[in-house]
């Protein structure tokens, strides 16, 4: 299948990835494809914890890891 035409396709493209890559994340390593809890107040609380989560592993591989000097 050939790409479209339009020259923004490969941006799209790649915040595409970005973007399934964290739901793909919070949804098999984090547990929320399968819940358990019940109401949505409790599920809602756990999936913002759980993107918390995500976005401080994020942080933390933006961070260089420190060189130590011997």
């Amino acid at each position: 299948m050939p790409a479209p035409r339009y020259p923004d396709y490969a941006v799209s493209q790649w915040v595409h990835i970005r973007i399934e890559e964290a739901f793909g994340w919070i949804k098999t390593i984090s547990g929320l494809r399968k819940i358990r809890y019940c109401g949505r107040e409790r599920v809602q609380m756990h999936a913002y914890l759980v993107a918390a989560v995500y976005n401080l592993l994020r942080m933390a591989r933006l961070v260089p890891a420190p060189v130590w000097k011997s």
